[in-house]
């Protein structure tokens, strides 16, 4: 194995949430008569809420109102999500763990609602947890994961991201890691600046095995 840490986005790689996070975003634009298209929102993966309020609201929406809605997509989400991790999701971190590789979750989430998803024994697997409310440029900007690179004192040539949506491809890039992109919540064609693209995480360790894209 050529890598010395492996960094997960959250939402659509370990976590199956894209689809509550989708609900969650519907209910809270319609209450300023805005509508959401799925595939504009996922594509929109990887920024900050207060981020993705900005890109869906219109410039007549003032701070106020685009925090108002980030309130009320996080509360709807917290009421009505039911989690489910990813088929083989935490099989590759305890693997990766048994390796004693360095693990990282970089998401766009608050950190609220990543210990409010998942238990701190599961969060407690990874060294560096770099979530979209710490104040740094959300994705596409790189500096989400060279925070990451730079609490696990990992060199970012020797980090590989697991990333499912553009956004996140073009942070990784950008930050100098190689990136392999799950198929799990887009085609193909919107992941191509990915290394690889795969269809599930299972093949993750296989290639990791054989010592691929190192």
């Amino acid at each position: 194995m050529n890598y010395k840490a492996v960094l997960f986005d959250f939402d659509g790689v370990i976590g199956m949430t894209m689809d509550d996070n989708f609900q969650a975003w519907a209910y809270a634009l319609t209450t300023v008569e805005v509508s959401i298209n799925k595939i504009d929102y996922f594509l929109l993966e990887g920024l900050s809420a207060r981020n993705v309020a900005k890109k869906m609201l219109s410039d007549q929406f003032d701070d106020k109102a685009i925090d108002l809605v980030v309130k009320r997509k996080e509360k709807h989400y917290l009421t009505h999500h039911t989690f489910e991790f990813y088929p083989d999701a935490k099989a590759l971190i305890n693997y990766l763990k048994k390796k004693q590789i360095k693990l990282a979750v970089v998401s766009g989430a608050s950190a609220e609602r990543l210990k409010k998803t998942v238990s701190s024994t599961f969060l407690n697997k990874f060294d560096s947890i770099v979530t979209g409310d710490r104040g740094h440029a959300s994705k596409p900007s790189p500096e989400p994961y060279l925070e990451a690179s730079k609490e696990l004192s990992i060199s970012p040539e020797e980090c590989l991201v697991i990333e499912n949506a553009p956004l996140g491809i073009e942070s990784a890039k950008k930050a100098g890691m190689t990136c392999i992109a799950i198929a799990s919540t887009l085609e193909n064609k919107y992941l191509s600046q990915a290394d690889r693209i795969v269809k599930s995480i299972i093949k993750i360790r296989e290639i990791l095995e054989k010592g691929g894209l190192g």
